[in-house]
């Protein structure tokens, strides 16, 4: 365990978001694709792969949904909000942390931006095509600043009294105390000594609670 204190990695690698895909859970379709780089793949693939395994996700456990899917040479970051999925392909030497967070903010922008198309919508895709250009905003063309440092933040206070009750998971508890805006998940999972993906299932479960937010720093 390295002792890194409350200091942020300041060499944080950027990522390459290779493509972006907006779908529609309840159809399944895929309203929006926009590519980057040079990963190529059918949109309608992964429209279909990705709304059957978040419908397994929500079978099994409504809070406990995959965030990053390993897909061969490269994986696949998803947000899910609203009934609408974003999810971009990435490299696999890439920061998945950072990328959901991008994911987040697309999924945000969309949602404000269609809201009421999307209660009835008749599946017309025109209304979204003007909407690409947001998405370059967003990724910056699919390119993060190399400096970019996406850190997780509590909103509020986590009683311990939820550990009591039965209401969140004392690794639960542990991972939010250290999320004040100042240490990236690696960090984090680094100063508690356990390993990555324990911490990464560990925010999955406080960002479907709505009290952790992602912020860039530095």
């Amino acid at each position: 365990m390295r002792g890194n204190g409350s200091r942020v990695p300041c060499c944080e690698r950027g990522i390459l978001i290779q493509a972006v895909y907006i779908l529609v859970a309840d159809s399944g379709l895929c309203v929006l694709d926009r590519k980057y780089g040079k990963a190529e793949m059918d949109p309608n693939l992964i429209s279909g792969f990705l709304t059957a395994l978040i419908q397994f996700g929500r079978e099994l456990s409504s809070g406990n949904r995959v965030h990053v899917i390993d897909f061969g040479a490269f994986d696949i970051c998803l947000s899910l909000r609203n009934n609408v999925i974003v999810a971009a392909t990435i490299d696999k030497t890439d920061d998945t942390n950072a990328a959901m967070a991008i994911l987040s903010d697309v999924n945000n922008a969309f949602v404000k931006e269609y809201r009421e198309i999307l209660v009835d919508w008749d599946g017309n895709l025109e209304p979204f095509e003007k909407f690409n250009k947001t998405i370059d905003e967003i990724t910056k063309d699919g390119k993060a600043s190399e400096k970019r440092v996406i850190v997780p933040v509590i909103k509020g206070k986590v009683s311990p009294m939820l550990v009591r009750l039965g209401q969140m998971r004392q690794s639960t508890f542990d991972v939010a105390q250290k999320c004040k805006g100042n240490l990236t998940t690696r960090a984090i999972a680094d100063q508690l000594g356990i390993k990555l993906k324990d911490v990464q299932k560990a925010m999955q479960e406080l960002e479907d609670a709505r009290i952790l937010e992602w912020k860039e720093i530095g």
